[in-house]
């Protein structure tokens, strides 16, 4: 998975190298984010740049972003995150690509495309890019990613803040009021109906994950065509709280066996809506039951923080239909938050680009670093 040399090109009468992020990079990098979101966004974003790549347990030089210079400038960067992943059951080292940015000032030139395209030329691996957005997603296609289709968030809603809003705030206080008394009303009618005694297993909060995580990931990992590494050193990597963002981490047990786990956020959006995520989880696809639980307790824990919505991005159907069963209804299918290349380095089974052949949660993104709370 080696990085290095790039050499000198051009674009349109441009002299260029593309090197890799070196510590002084950082107030270039600061720059572009102080011009995208203001100043306390980029000091923000500068502690959750450090956590990223300093504590990926897949790098061995934790420096794992290329720069595009020109003229000893700094017009570009791309986040191209090492990573391991499970295809069919066999171990496949490759990368993540997640963070793209060029200059404001240089933008409009073709330096992106010609960026991404020299690295891929260089890095061969098996790699997918997360979370794109439209104009990123665009120079990605063509440079020859392909998509991974059908990703779909199942959403419980509680209220329709934000959602409908007319001139009338009293017609729109009144309506909200009504949903959330309709919701709330279902909500217990679901549990009053339901088995919220976790059938037998012991389901509680954690400060970090331990071995047991590991042992649960490569048991389970065959039941799914492809998926990321989920071991214990990935999510304490992951989901430790930071000073941006506080996590919550459960876990299923019987006795000393870990069944299964589950992470999740409350936070505050831009919009003022107060919005839940379940952000990863995992246990065997055949033991239902075990993610039910994990699920109600979930839900227990999330309704006493008051949310408007509760979201949940699951690929596998037989997850789906659990969510269905606790009144989780189908809201998004997500285009572009998952793509690929170079998948002939990895084998794969036929289905690469079939979204339920992948086991996907919001956690497999960048998300978890720089979706930070109020502050």
């Amino acid at each position: 998975m080696d990085m290095t040399g790039f050499f000198d090109s051009s674009a349109r009468g441009l002299d260029f190298r593309i090197r890799r992020y070196r510590h002084d990079d950082l107030g270039a990098f600061e720059r572009f984010w102080n011009a995208q979101g203001g100043a306390a966004f980029a000091s923000r974003r500068v502690n959750a740049f450090r956590r990223l790549v300093e504590g990926n347990p897949f790098s061995a030089t934790h420096n794992d972003y290329l720069v595009l210079e020109i003229e000893g400038r700094v017009a570009a960067y791309e986040g191209i995150m090492p990573f391991r992943f499970s295809v069919s059951g066999e171990d496949v080292d490759g990368f993540i690509y997640h963070d793209t940015m060029v200059d404001p000032e240089m933008r409009g030139r073709g330096l992106g495309k010609r960026f991404v395209k020299s690295i891929l030329e260089a890095c061969p691996e098996f790699s997918v890019a997360v979370w794109m957005n439209a104009p990123n997603m665009r120079v990605f296609e063509r440079c020859g990613w392909l998509p991974v289709d059908s990703l779909p968030t199942y959403v419980r809603g509680y209220t329709i803040r934000n959602m409908v809003k007319t001139r009338l705030p009293v017609f729109n206080h009144a309506a909200e009021a009504s949903v959330g008394a309709l919701a709330g009303l279902l909500y217990r009618l679901e549990k009053s109906l339901s088995d919220y005694s976790f059938r037998g297993y012991d389901v509680g909060i954690v400060e970090s994950f331990d071995e047991r995580v590991d042992a649960l990931f490569h048991a389970v990992r065959r039941e799914f065509p492809f998926i990321a590494f989920r071991t214990g050193d990935v999510l304490n990597w992951k989901f430790m709280d930071s000073p941006s963002c506080r996590f919550v981490r459960m876990i299923c047990s019987r006795g000393t066996e870990l069944q299964g786990y589950l992470v999740f956020r409350v936070r505050d959006s831009h919009d003022g809506r107060r919005i839940a995520t379940v952000y990863d989880f995992l246990c065997p696809p055949r033991r239902i039951d075990v993610f039910l639980a994990l699920m109600r307790r979930a839900v227990i824990e999330i309704e006493r923080q008051r949310p408007d919505t509760l979201e949940v991005l699951c690929t596998d159907r037989r997850f789906a239909g659990a969510l269905k069963r606790l009144m989780f209804v189908r809201a998004r299918d997500n285009p572009g938050a998952l793509k690929y290349i170079h998948a002939e380095s990895a084998d794969p089974p036929p289905g690469i680009g079939r979204g339920e052949n992948w086991f996907f949660t919001f956690g497999d993104g960048d998300r978890v670093f720089w979706d930070f709370d109020p502050g």
